[in-house]
């Protein structure tokens, strides 16, 4: 049986509330490793972990925000002790993808997630905001710089799966690169992504199709789970028939 692997931020995190719950319902070999207020480096650290730990597996892949960044944190940190106050409490701005059933703060070693709608949003805690995203803004942050390492991201994934015959499918949380302008860096990787690939983004999807608001998309609010239901049975389940994910490879 072919394990499907879904990965992404919280508009993939949890079967209950998303459109994974109906993929997972109708094939039971599937690996929900999305994560709360996740950027897409840790969405591909992730996936691509998971990945690893199966012979006979496939994809899907949610992209999120271009501003969201991760932030590896150990016992060598000035704020570890900080963030570990927040143990018992289940903050969604920690992560382990190595053990995501966990609570990531009562690890040893964890990351953290910046979150957010946008870069001036904040989307995890205040601590996370403070002392990463606002210095992250004024000194670092720009869009190409931005655009650059979320293509980077995408083409470590897509060049893993192509190396590994592994059939995967795409599509961003809503419609992320009409807010930019790509330059010469970001706009040589971005022809380099396999489009065939790629499906209707989530967001717009269910603004387009279903009662959800853009102004409150634009906000940051999430598509409800009917609506993600809607989204998984009209594109993603169409889709993972179309490109066969969950056909046996043949063995030579």
């Amino acid at each position: 049986m072919i394990n499907l692997v879904v990965g992404g931020c919280s508009f993939t995190y949890n079967n209950e509330f998303t459109w994974a719950g109906p993929i997972k319902n109708k094939h039971n070999a599937t690996i929900n490793v999305g994560s709360c207020a996740a950027g897409n480096s840790y969405i591909a650290r992730s996936v691509i972990h998971e990945l690893d730990k199966h012979k006979d597996v496939a994809l899907i892949c949610q992209w999120s925000g271009i501003h969201r960044q991760s932030y590896y944190i150990d016992n060598s940190h000035p704020l570890y002790n900080d963030f570990k106050a927040s143990q018992g409490h289940w903050p969604d701005w920690a992560g382990d993808y190595h053990a995501p059933e966990t609570e990531a703060v009562a690890n040893e070693n964890f990351w953290i997630k910046t979150g957010g709608n946008n870069i001036a949003h904040s989307g995890s805690s205040s601590l996370i905001h403070d002392q990463f995203v606002k210095p992250y803004a004024k000194y670092f942050y720009s869009h190409e710089q931005a655009l650059v390492e979320t293509f980077e991201n995408i083409l470590r994934v897509q060049y893993y799966c192509e190396a590994k015959n592994i059939k995967y499918l795409m599509f961003w949380w809503k419609k992320e690169l009409d807010n930019y302008r790509l330059e010469k860096y970001s706009k040589t990787l971005y022809n380099k992504i396999n489009l065939n690939n790629w499906l209707p983004n989530l967001g717009d999807w269910c603004v387009e199709h279903t009662n959800l608001l853009q102004q409150d998309l634009d906000k940051g609010y999430h598509p409800t789970p009917d609506q993600h239901n809607k989204y998984a049975e009209n594109v993603i389940i169409p889709a993972i028939d179309k490109f066969g994910l969950l056909n046996e490879q043949s063995k030579n």
